[in-house]
């Protein structure tokens, strides 16, 4: 065989190892297709599996409705080295006609194609009929409309006590990683919609996760010095301080849209409803859109440090409750044989910042490193979820081997106490090499089947008989083909050409498995950095505070991307991040990799830029960075 043939023969057989890719589905949900007019129904068009960016949707037609957006979201998992990926994009709309609409169709633009998705039918009556369906859930607070009564309507400018909004927090003290749950509430006697912030809370020193919208919305009415409100919780975040110490924190600024009127002469008092619907005929008014901005006061909190007594050795941050539980997916096998071990945490607390205990070293096993995934739900107000991890460990020697139990230690925030768990120990019956059957490993594992016995090569008998032809005097040459050197010079190249494929082949899984090492370990190690310049900082120790600030951005960048700290750049990491990566961050990171820079090795710089602040500058750059995909 030559060596085009070995390579071609490789080329096949490598083509089939490439990991199928799920294909690209789009699919239309409305939460009801009957209304009336007035009344409102959520749409979501959800693209899962996108092999690229994915723009906003366009909208052929949506007439006979007013149309809100209520964002868009975005869930990515990986399951067993597949990716799975979910962009749902939400709106309200608000039926203002009778009889069968068409809400589309729709176009999409994933990467450089377009995908154009059919539109959906729903049927809006006049309501006289009897009452409309109930909705199956809450409409988006953020396009909400607040219509209180006509009477409260203003003539002319909008005063801060005719709409404002309210910050509050429901404990005023937590422990470091225990969350604080921030409301915003918005009261109003005018009609107007809420738009969203015009600018963001500074949330610097915590790990922040958004209640989605529809589980937040509260509507009231309250009687406020003799003045009929409509009061609404238009979001919620769950604050997870990072950090012991005082927080001020700005709540950011509200936008909302005013709708101001030139006349007033309506004596009922409540003509409008929640979403605003004016009945079957308009007023004979005119009216106008303004923009209104919402300050609110800031909000202290305070986070306390976890006690120091009592702390296990193996305490790794996790504040909380939770559940753990051990499984393997087989307890059966032969030596060779790929084993998953998996682990799960359930439970109420910062579920992506917890850590899974490290598995035990098995010096009969060879272990590969281990990936998770996490989900995480905020439906009953809390954060909640689970972390599930799977390492595979493959048995080298027949036997019986117990995997012993993993320890997992948390703070009760309720209890005050350190709590720990324990998973189950699993035995695993680890029988010879199954000969008969031979099956076939998996790619990951191939190279561990040189180790496997090989039979020596023993001669029985010659069995060829060469044929002498007859001379007939003439001088024939030997063909290439029938020259032995020519099959040895094959032979041996085809040799070579195994010999470095399997060098390289290791090679490989060697630098694949040192990079998911060093990536797993990234946060800990970071974390574990500033926690040292922290120290540094109490002391008053700029130089070393900031040398150690440095070790610890550069050094978490250069594990996640898998280079050199001297290799990483704001240029590398723009060009590895994810197309979602917020621009924000980048910016921030932009600023903290200045910001280092320049009081490393400028001079007299540290007097206007507290150190206090490059801290929290780096711990919110690496922890929103835990949430970003590198390439």
């Amino acid at each position: 065989m030559s060596i085009k043939t070995f390579f071609i023969c490789a080329v096949f057989i490598l083509s089939f190892s490439v990991p199928a890719f799920a294909e690209v589905s789009i699919e239309t949900n409305v939460s009801r297709t009957r209304l009336s007019v007035g009344e409102d129904l959520t749409l979501d068009i959800v693209i899962s599996n996108a092999d690229g960016s994915v723009s906003q949707p366009k909208v052929s037609s949506i007439e006979g409705f007013s149309s809100f957006s209520q964002g868009h979201s975005q869930e990515i998992s990986f399951i067993n080295g597949r990716k799975s990926s979910r962009s749902i994009f939400s709106y309200v709309l608000i039926a203002n006609s009778t009889g069968t609409k068409s809400i589309g169709p729709f176009e999409i633009e994933i990467g450089d194609k377009a995908y154009r998705v059919a539109p959906v039918q729903v049927v809006v009556t006049d309501g006289a009929g009897g009452p409309s369906p109930p909705q199956s859930r809450p409409p988006a607070v953020a396009s909400a409309i607040f219509s209180p009564p006509r009477k409260a309507l203003p003539a002319a400018n909008v005063k801060s006590e005719d709409i404002f909004v309210k910050v509050w927090l429901d404990k005023d003290e937590v422990y470091v990683n225990e969350p604080a749950t921030m409301t915003y509430t918005l009261y109003t006697r005018l009609t107007a919609t809420y738009k969203g912030f015009d600018k963001e809370p500074e949330t610097t020193g915590f790990w922040v996760e958004d209640f989605p919208p529809d589980k937040t919305l509260r509507r009231t009415e309250q009687i406020i010095n003799s003045s009929r409100y409509v009061v609404a919780d238009v979001r919620k975040v769950a604050l997870f301080p990072t950090q012991a110490g005082v927080f001020s924190i700005d709540p950011g600024t509200l936008s909302v849209a005013v709708e101001m009127r030139d006349e007033d002469n309506f004596d009922t008092f409540f003509s409008y409803n929640i979403f605003g619907r004016r009945g079957r005929s308009l007023p004979s008014f005119v009216s106008q859109v303004v923009p209104k901005l919402l300050h609110a006061d800031k909000v202290t909190l305070t986070a306390k440090a976890l006690p120091e007594q009592g702390r296990p050795a193996g305490f790794n941050g996790a504040v909380g409750r939770y559940r753990i539980e051990g499984s393997v997916d087989k307890e059966e096998v032969h030596v060779g044989d790929a084993v998953t071990y998996r682990v799960r945490i359930t439970g109420e607390g910062n579920i992506n910042t917890i850590q899974t205990p490290a598995f035990p070293k098995l010096e009969d096993f060879k272990i590969y490193d281990s990936a998770s995934s996490t989900h995480i739900s905020k439906d009953n107000k809390k954060v909640e979820g689970e972390k599930v991890t799977e390492t595979v460990i493959v048995p080298k020697k027949a036997g019986v081997f117990t995997i012993p139990a993993l320890d997992f230690v948390y703070f009760d925030s309720e209890t005050d106490m350190y709590k720990g768990l324990r998973t189950a120990t699993h035995i695993l019956s680890v029988k010879p090499p199954d000969t008969a059957e031979s099956p076939a490993l998996p790619v990951s594992f191939e190279a561990s089947s040189a180790d496997s016995e090989k039979e020596n090569v023993a001669v029985l008998s010659k069995d060829i008989r060469y044929i002498k032809s007859v001379d007939d005097g003439r001088k024939r040459g030997r063909g290439f083909s029938r020259n032995p050197l020519a099959w040895i010079l094959n032979l041996l190249l085809i040799a070579v050409a195994i010999f470095f494929s399997v060098i390289s082949g290791r090679r490989t899984d060697e630098t694949r498995e040192k990079n998911l090492f060093r990536m797993r370990r990234s946060y800990g190690v970071a974390r574990s950095r500033l926690k040292s310049a922290a120290s540094l900082m109490k002391r008053d120790k700029a130089d070393e505070f900031y040398a150690e600030i440095s070790r610890a951005v550069y050094g978490y960048f250069s594990d996640k991307l898998g280079v050199s700290p001297q290799s990483v750049s704001l240029d590398l990491i723009e060009k590895r991040a994810d197309e979602m990566t917020p621009p924000k961050l980048l910016s921030d990171t932009k600023a903290l990799f200045n910001e280092l820079s320049l009081r490393r090795f400028g001079k007299g710089a540290a007097e206007d830029h507290p150190m206090k602040e490059t801290y929290s500058m780096a711990d919110r750059v690496i922890a929103s960075f835990e949430k970003v995909k590198l390439k």
